[in-house]
């Protein structure tokens, strides 16, 4: 009915100019009393004819209206890819920015921790490490667009997945002066292990960056559809204001800017991660007595 309409709207001049041209050889043929008959055979012929010429032109207009929305969509589309193209490499930009800020922090300690007279191993090891987890962060940062095509979905045992992030963090769990409060999950969850594993040790990492002689502990409560896994901390905490952004990109909120060594990343890969794996991100903290980020997800193993 809406192409009828727009078609019609469209030959309303030429209809109206074939009516006029009707009535004025109906005028010659009513004054000079010509025969009548001739005038309605010839009327009624003309009319079957221009419906034709319409029906054909309908068609081609209903071709056209298609084609003109298929384009329509295509540039639309393009505009919002290149909408996203632009914001993917700006946040990029960003970013690695930020990240050449983040990791000269570490090579600068290396450095002068090396033109010292003493050289501390320990402290050493632990720049290093930093290094090394910025790095990781950036190869990860990189590969998130690409996520689709590098995950594999299965059922993974949750304690497979947690050891080798705290025995990686335990350089820094014995600088920091931090217990851990852990016990062996005998649970099996169906994710992708690499990528559930990045998420996890993203949270662990932030945990063990704002606290300093307190502790950071995991456990899990589970039915056989369901699980919440909580990993919670005695550090600094977050306050109700910085709260809602801890997971946007770059924000780091007032604990950021009082530690050279937050970038705002860990959290936004964190979360980035989250919605793709289909879990949910929830956090309790107060200020001056720890965090709580609970990864909520549906077990379907």
């Amino acid at each position: 009915m809406k192409n009828i309409n727009g078609f019609f709207r469209e030959k309303i001049d030429s209809i109206l100019l074939f009516v006029m041209i009707l009535l004025v050889f109906w005028i010659v043929f009513y004054l000079n009393r010509l025969d009548m008959s001739i005038y309605i055979l010839a009327a009624q012929i003309s009319a079957f004819i221009y419906c034709i010429y319409l029906f054909v032109l309908f068609f081609k207009y209903k071709k056209t209206k298609r084609i003109e929305a298929i384009v329509e969509d295509l540039r639309s589309e393009n505009r919002s890819l290149k909408y996203e193209y632009n914001v993917s490499r700006r946040e990029m930009r960003e970013y690695f920015m930020m990240w050449i800020h983040q990791i000269k922090t570490p090579i600068t300690a290396t450095k002068l921790i090396l033109d010292s007279d003493k050289v501390d191993n320990r402290e050493l090891l632990k720049q290093l490490f930093y290094i090394d987890d910025y790095t990781n962060m950036a190869l990860n940062y990189l590969k998130i667009s690409e996520f689709e095509r590098d995950m594999d979905i299965c059922g993974v045992s949750i304690d497979s997945i947690i050891k080798p992030i705290l025995r990686k963090y335990s350089i820094l769990f014995i600088s920091n002066k931090i217990s851990l409060e852990y016990e062996p999950i005998d649970f099996m969850i169906t994710t992708d292990a690499k990528w559930f594993g990045i998420l996890v040790e993203q949270i662990i990492s932030n945990a063990v960056k704002y606290t300093r002689n307190g502790k950071v502990g995991l456990k899990l409560q589970h039915c056989d559809e369901s699980f919440v896994l909580e990993i919670y901390d005695t550090g600094i905490g977050i306050s109700s204001k910085d709260l809602p952004k801890i997971f946007d990109s770059g924000y780091s909120g007032f604990n950021g800017r009082t530690n050279q060594k937050s970038s705002g990343i860990g959290l936004f890969l964190a979360k980035q991660i989250a919605d793709k794996l289909e879990v949910a991100i929830e956090v309790e903290s107060t200020v001056g007595k720890g965090s709580s980020f609970f990864i909520k997800g549906k077990n379907v193993f």
